[in-house]
C-alpha cells in the first residue's frame, strides 16, 4: 500500500481536530476471516451506530458479524448480514403513525448492500489497517460543521467533485454502504437511533471518503495552511470596537 495510513491517521487530527478518531472499515466475505485480525469481537450485541462510535472514542478495532451487531435491526440489513424481521413494517404503523405505502419508500430510500455478499466486517482507527496491511472500503469522520467544511472544501478545491447525501432521516449508518458502492464523499446527519443509543451530539456529522480522496484533501488543507480552528476566525485580527459594550470596560482607554 503506498499511502502510509498511521501518517494520514495523524494528519486528519492535526488538521481537522476531529471529534474522535477517524474510523477505517473492511468488508469480509466470511464470518472466520475475523480470526486473521487482531480485534475484539464482543459478544454482547449492539448497533451499527454504537460500533462506529466505539471505535471512534475509544479507538478500539471491533469485529462485527450478524450476530453482535444486530440490536438495531437497520444495521445488519444495510450490512447484508440480515434482513430486517417480517413484522417491523407493522410496528412502524401501528405504534410511529406510519402508512403502509410511506414505510415502503422508507425501506426503498435506505442504501444498502447486497444480502450474503459479506458476512462480518471490521471497524476500526484508521491507523491500526496499517498493521494489518488493509486499506479501508472507506473512512469515516466524526465531525462538526466547521470540520466538514474544511474537508470537503479542501476535498472540492483539490478535484473540483461535490460531496453526495441523500439522508431520508432513519439510517444514518447507511454511510457503510454508500462508501462500498462508491457514493463518496458521503455527508450525513445522525438518525434518532444514533442519538438515543451511540450518543450522538448536537453538533455532530458523519462524513464518509476514500484513502485517496482524504489523501488529496490533507494535501489541499496543507497547500493553502488551513485548518481547525485559528485561520477561519478574522476576528482575532480585528481591533475592539469603540461602540461594543465591553470596550469601555477593558481598554486603555474608555
Amino acid at each position: 500500500m503506498s499511502v502510509d495510513l498511521e501518517v494520514l491517521h495523524k494528519d486528519l487530527i492535526d488538521l481537522l481536530k476531529l471529534k474522535g478518531e477517524p474510523v477505517g472499515f473492511k468488508l469480509l466475505k466470511k464470518r472466520d476471516d475475523l480470526e486473521k485480525y487482531q480485534v475484539i469481537v464482543l459478544d454482547k450485541n449492539l448497533a451499527l451506530c454504537q460500533i462506529i462510535k466505539l471505535a471512534a472514542v475509544y479507538g478500539l478495532a471491533l469485529g462485527v458479524h450478524g450476530d453482535n451487531v444486530d440490536a438495531c435491526v437497520v444495521g445488519t440489513y444495510i450490512l447484508g448480514f440480515k434482513m430486517p424481521p417480517e413484522d417491523i413494517g407493522k410496528r412502524w404503523i401501528e405504534k410511529f403513525a406510519y402508512t403502509p405505502e410511506l414505510f415502503k419508500k422508507l425501506v426503498e430510500a435506505v442504501h444498502a448492500l447486497p444480502q450474503g455478499e459479506y458476512e462480518a466486517a471490521i471497524f476500526a482507527p484508521l491507523k491500526m489497517f496499517k498493521q494489518w496491511n488493509l486499506e479501508p472500503d472507506g473512512i469515516i469522520l466524526i465531525a462538526n460543521s466547521t470540520q466538514a467544511y474544511l474537508a470537503l472544501v479542501g476535498y472540492f478545491d483539490a478535484v473540483g467533485e461535490k460531496t453526495k447525501s441523500d439522508f431520508n432521516g432513519h439510517a444514518a449508518c447507511e454511510i457503510v454502504a454508500t462508501l462500498a458502492k462508491g457514493m463518496s464523499p458521503w455527508l450525513t446527519i445522525p438518525c434518532g437511533g444514533a442519538r438515543a443509543i451511540a450518543e450522538a451530539q448536537d453538533d455532530e456529522l458523519w462524513l464518509g471518503m476514500k484513502v485517496d480522496q482524504l489523501v488529496k484533501m490533507v494535501e489541499r488543507l496543507k497547500k493553502v495552511v488551513l485548518k481547525y480552528l485559528a485561520p477561519l476566525y478574522q476576528m482575532l485580527l480585528s481591533p475592539l470596537l469603540p461602540e461594543h459594550v465591553l470596550t469601555p470596560l477593558i481598554a486603555r482607554k474608555p
